[in-house]
């Protein structure tokens, strides 16, 4: 089959590759989409994230759908030809994280573009039963992409108790910013404040229903949500852009005993003032991945109750693929999600 692999960063090359060969309780899918992470072009461009480090060739990606196209002798609940979503975290199922439902925690997980496991640019990709997810007849296989950076947003949103009756800021109008926007809309919540320093990502948020929109760039984001909350701050902030600054202004933002969800990674270890978070009871939730919200991130899309088409904006056929992540690195065209065609 035909691979893109990445050698090192910034050398990423279209190969022949072997076929996966696949367990009798797995799954062969046949990739047809494939969205651009972050986390992808972060690899591209310095080939590691911390201490996962690219020393040997690697297929990135794992916003993925697709059709199976070989099932294992054990598989009961998907057939071949079945459209198909990835969850792509394959957990242990025995440790104490994966028993309790925590299962984003495992130690032992295997996670598609993740040294060492391959991922899903690829014209074929396998994967355990239990991470596939048969694609309701209402969605589309772009769609059905966009539901491992949706799920990120759900995650969000169920570590963060979010609900109808809580205002929420979200720090940083990325990808997985206007994911958890709309998370938090598909909870209920009325009061949606959403901030970022790129114009063009937050005129997306205000046409998706953020009831303001603030650029960090050019105002004080700190005194302008507390102005639109009669000073009284946000029930809960979700800080999606790992940026220091925004991380220190998610302490001002929200009201005191209220919740921090943090889902973006810092680049670097950043100093925070604990006396803050015990004197204002503040809750500082973290966010790794996710768990188990897959099935409503599906029924959400599926229902038209979350629309993701909207935040889809490049498609690149798959021969291109370098060119999709130049695009994304130099957001020629105002990228939000670039797609790769299978």
């Amino acid at each position: 089959m035909k691979a893109a692999v990445l050698h090192k960063a910034g050398d990423m090359r279209i190969e022949e590759v072997d076929v996966p060969q696949i367990g009798p309780y797995d799954v062969l899918i046949k990739i047809r989409c494939v969205g651009i992470c972050g986390s992808d072009v972060h690899y591209y461009l310095e080939g590691r994230i911390g201490s996962f480090i690219v020393d040997k060739p690697l297929i990135l990606g794992h916003e993925s759908s697709g059709e199976i196209a070989e099932v294992g002798s054990n598989v009961t609940r998907v057939k071949v030809g079945q459209k198909v979503i990835i969850e792509p975290g394959f957990t242990c199922g025995r440790c104490s994280y994966c028993r309790s439902g925590r299962y984003n925690l495992c130690k032992d997980v295997l996670f598609y573009g993740t040294p060492p496991v391959h991922g899903a640019f690829a014209e074929y990709a396998y994967a355990p039963e239990t991470n596939v997810y048969p694609m309701p007849d209402s969605m589309s296989l772009e769609e059905g992409a966009m539901i491992e950076p949706l799920a990120v947003g759900m995650m969000a949103a169920k570590r963060g108790r979010i609900s109808v009756h809580d205002s929420v800021a979200i720090l940083g109008a990325g990808p997985i910013g206007q994911m958890a926007l709309q998370a938090v809309k598909a909870h209920g919540v009325l009061e949606t404040y959403i901030t970022d320093v790129v114009d063009y990502r937050l005129d997306y948020a205000k046409k998706t229903g953020a009831k303001a929109v603030v650029n960090a760039a050019r105002e004080d984001i700190v005194n302008k949500i507390l102005e639109l909350t009669d000073n009284e701050g946000v029930d809960v902030v979700v800080e999606a852009s790992g940026a220091a600054s925004a991380i220190k202004q998610s302490l001002d933002i929200v009201k005191h005993g209220g919740r921090i969800v943090q889902v973006g990674w810092p680049m670097a270890d950043i100093p925070f003032p604990v006396s803050k978070i015990i004197g204002n009871e503040l809750e500082i939730l973290g966010v790794h991945r996710y768990a188990n919200v897959y099935p409503t991130s599906i029924k959400a899309v599926s229902t038209g109750k979350v629309d993701v088409k909207p935040f889809i904006t490049h498609r690149f056929p798959f021969e291109k693929i370098t060119e999709a992540f130049e695009t994304q690195i130099k957001k020629t065209g105002n990228p939000m999600k670039i797609m790769i065609k299978m």
